[in-house]
């Protein structure tokens, strides 16, 4: 069974000043398809009252493994990937955020008191995701005598001395 919920009750950080609350996850899944491999993902939410309708959330230890085609060689490999920087995130109730944009502000719906941190997960994962995805051989790989041979045609040199003279 896919564990697909990453909505957090926070009604009870909400109601009791000074409160904080650390909850660690494992083997979860996202609804979009990012071709994340076994063990899925895993890592830890700290949470922490900031006033009757604010909640700081930090992201922690965040592990997961993706699958990639490579683009040289276009055989799939995996990556494993461990984000130990903390991802920082506040959730208000606060009318004034609507009209505002905020990149590290969000609101939550104070009549049900959750928070859903799932798209936040999928930015993190999108973030590490490489320009130029290159399997472990390709990245090892040393040049061949063709591609030595097209880097040789391609490079000018320009000898000044003979342009001077003329």
């Amino acid at each position: 069974m896919k564990d697909l919920n990453w909505k957090i009750k926070i009604s009870d950080l909400l109601n009791n000043p000074g409160i904080t609350d650390k909850i660690k996850f494992e083997n979860k899944f996202l609804k979009e398809d990012l071709w994340i491999q076994q063990p899925w993902i895993s890592g830890e939410i700290f949470l922490k009252w900031l006033s009757h309708n604010e909640i700081l959330v930090e992201l922690k230890n965040i592990k997961f493994k993706i699958k990639y085609l490579c683009d040289i060689c276009w055989k799939d490999y995996n990556q494993e990937y461990f984000i130990k920087k903390n991802e920082t995130i506040t959730f208000t109730d606060n009318p004034k955020i609507k009209e505002e944009i905020y990149d590290d502000i969000f609101e939550f719906n104070k009549k049900n008191e959750t928070i859903n941190i799932e798209p936040f997960i999928e930015i993190i994962i999108k973030n590490e995701e490489p320009i130029i995805k290159k399997c472990w051989i390709c990245k090892n790989n040393i040049q061949t005598e063709v591609e030595k041979n097209q880097d040789k045609i391609w490079a000018y040199t320009i000898d000044f001395s003979k342009l001077l003279k003329s």
